[in-house]
């Protein structure tokens, strides 16, 4: 309507390209008038709208092209050159804009994703109550307040005896919440990665803490189940030669049951021979007095053996249980000045960029090895 109420004679004509190309067609069953031809002009607006309605379906980024140096030479870049044409460009402006702003900008879903683990129990109770809020309100409150606890400067202080009840103003602090985006200033994001790294570090500690002392936890099972079978196993031998003794006892006793009968029957048989059945009491007596004398002094050596022994065992059970303190006592020194030595080498760049020499050389020797064993593979195949 704008164009065809033109005064130029032109801008009417294409008003009326424009209109017919932008009229409705007609129904199939209503009765068809003259077929119009499609002119250059209303084939170009056609494709003009389809390319602005494909256009406003995209987020489009732009890509802003600077001359490195203006001897053309690849490979060298010119600061001042870049920082002018920068400048000249108005990046740098935009950009200082958008740091005065809100540079950081989250869907509500995204921020509650990113930053959900900074108030989990915010959340849950705030799912639990009978009041329905949003996740994300929920959740920028609680942060709020954490800021302000960590940094009293972003906005007044909190009273403590209505923490729970009191809200932080969201613009002193730095977080806008829109309809469907939280806006963060610098200083706020600044604060919320620090939150969020200071809660990753703290939960991966406790991780390791867990899993180092289940790997520990394990470790003292196997020693005990190994301990428990050396023990069955010991024990089983002990068993066997008190039972290989008990039968060489049983059978000599059967033997010497045997012996008798067969002397008994020999005396009973050989009457005639008094004397030397006189003899053989004789020294069966000699030789069981000589034998309870011996057996005596047997059991007195073990006796003493056994006495001799009791306080050397005790002094190797107290040494054994000092080696251990000291042991305990050196290892904690030796692990508390390695940590301090980790965390010192962590804060220096230079430490890391050996580390990582070390690490990429460690890397080479290893594919060598691995080229050298798949060559002499090839040699043995």
């Amino acid at each position: 309507e704008l164009l065809l109420s033109s005064s130029s004679g032109f801008v009417k004509e294409l008003a009326e390209i424009i209109s017919s190309s932008a009229a409705p067609e007609p129904a199939k069953g209503a009765r068809a008038g003259p077929k119009k031809s499609v002119t250059v002009g209303g084939h170009f607006s056609k494709q003009l709208a389809e390319l602005r309605a494909k256009i406003d379906l995209t987020s489009p980024h732009y890509v802003r092209c600077l001359k490195p140096n203006g001897a053309l030479i690849p490979d060298h870049f010119d600061p001042l050159m870049i920082v002018d044409q920068l400048r000249c460009a108005g990046v740098v402006e935009a950009v200082r804009v958008s740091r005065v702003g809100y540079p950081q900008r989250y869907n509500h879903a995204q921020f509650v994703t990113r930053y959900k683990n900074l108030a989990l129990k915010e959340l849950a109770k705030a799912a639990k109550g009978s009041r329905k809020m949003k996740p994300v309100d929920t959740l920028v409150d609680a942060i709020a307040k954490k800021m302000v606890e960590i940094d009293p400067t972003l906005a007044a202080p909190i009273d403590p005896k209505s923490r729970s009840d009191s809200k932080v103003d969201l613009m002193e602090v730095g977080i806008q919440v829109g309809k469907t985006k939280v806006f963060l200033r610098r200083r706020a994001f600044d604060i919320l990665e620090n939150m969020r790294k200071a809660y990753i570090a703290t939960a991966t500690v406790k991780i390791q803490a867990l899993a180092r002392g289940f790997i520990q936890q394990r470790t003292f099972t196997e020693h005990c189940e190994s301990s428990l079978q050396l023990q069955c196993w010991v024990r089983v031998i002990i068993a066997e030669r008190k039972v290989q003794t008990v039968r060489e006892l049983v059978n000599a006793r059967k033997i010497q049951n045997a012996y008798r009968r067969y002397a008994g029957r020999r005396y009973y048989l050989c009457v005639l021979s008094v004397t030397r059945w006189c003899q053989r009491l004789h020294r069966g007596a000699v030789g069981r007095a000589r034998y309870d004398t011996l057996n005596r002094v047997r059991k007195t050596i073990t006796i003493q053996k056994f006495w001799r022994g009791i306080p050397h065992r005790r002094r190797l059970q107290k040494m054994k249980v000092s080696i251990i303190i000291i042991q305990c006592a050196v290892r904690q020194k030796l692990a508390r000045s390695h940590l301090k030595e980790l965390k010192i080498n962590a804060k220096n760049l230079q430490n890391v960029a050996q580390e990582r020499d070390k690490l990429r050389q460690q890397m080479e020797a290893m594919r060598l090895e691995v080229e050298r064993a798949k060559t002499a593979a090839k040699k043995e195949a």
